[in-house]
């Protein structure tokens, strides 16, 4: 296989953001006048698409999803790097890296900021760079483009089915967070599969 750039999703794959997440939206439900979630539930069902799709599970709207990402934007100190990411990072700069999340801009500058982590990234596609997120296609296009590498020769990191079905659409490889056929156990995990 030959690769010349890789994609990372963020949450699940270079952060255990799922504290955060889970924590704010519950948070918003309960604002909203709805009854929170279990961590099983949310992670079956809400882990993975756009916080605008899951809110529309409640028909919440706009102010709901505001209200949601300002929670996230404040839980950011739940969160936690995986293990080795800047070591496996720096171990990759013979490729062109990028990200490819559905966290919009905002969020995501917070993240990214706390960890330090926009000095490895080429190229960070978020949700307001397209118009469909994940499952579609549509950012991985658009990575592969402003990374000017073949979509072919692009590899996505992933851990949702969400991640799967856009590399797949887009006609990327992908790699799995334990996850579809081609899969590790963590970002750690991932540099003898790539140099192989």
């Amino acid at each position: 296989m030959k690769i010349e750039a890789i994609v990372f999703d963020v949450d699940g794959v270079l952060l255990d953001s799922f504290e955060s997440w889970y924590t704010s939206f519950n948070q918003t439900l309960i604002e909203f006048g709805k009854e929170p979630v279990t961590k099983e539930t949310y992670r079956e069902i809400f882990w993975g698409p756009s916080v605008e799709e899951d809110l529309k599970r409640y028909n919440l709207g706009k102010d709901a999803v505001e209200a949601a990402l300002r929670n996230q934007r404040n839980a950011v100190h739940l969160m936690k790097l995986h293990e080795k990411v800047h070591e496996t990072l720096d171990s990759l700069k013979n490729f062109k890296l990028g990200v490819a999340t559905n966290t919009p801009r905002i969020n995501l500058d917070r993240t990214f900021n706390y960890f330090d982590l926009y000095k490895y990234f080429d190229v960070v596609m978020c949700l307001d760079d397209v118009e469909r997120p994940k499952p579609y296609p549509d950012m991985l296009l658009k990575a592969s483009e402003l990374l000017k590498v073949p979509i072919e020769n692009m590899v996505f990191i992933g851990d949702t089915d969400s991640d799967m079905a856009a590399a797949k659409g887009a006609g990327c490889q992908f790699i799995g967070i334990k996850i579809g056929d081609k899969k590790v156990n963590g970002i750690k995990d991932l540099l003898p599969i790539l140099y192989s």
